[in-house]
């Protein structure tokens, strides 16, 4: 679904932080059979990755767009 170098952020209703984030990795947890997310959020400092499930993100802008 989501690919490294896409821009991605939380949906409205889950908080008010707006601020997108770019997918620097994808990690798959193989004993919940889960994809997650290592993101870099725009307003954290250079470095400070999370691990997020992809249930809980939208995408801003796919790396694939365009092409």
């Amino acid at each position: 679904m989501f690919q490294v170098g896409d821009l991605v952020r939380f949906p409205p209703s889950a908080t008010c932080n707006d601020i997108p984030g770019l997918v620097v990795g994808i990690v798959y947890d193989n004993s919940e059979n889960r994809e997650c997310l290592k993101v870099q959020w725009f307003d954290w400092e250079p470095g400070e990755l999370a691990n997020e499930d992809t249930e809980a993100l939208v995408l801003v802008s796919s790396v694939s767009e365009g092409k």
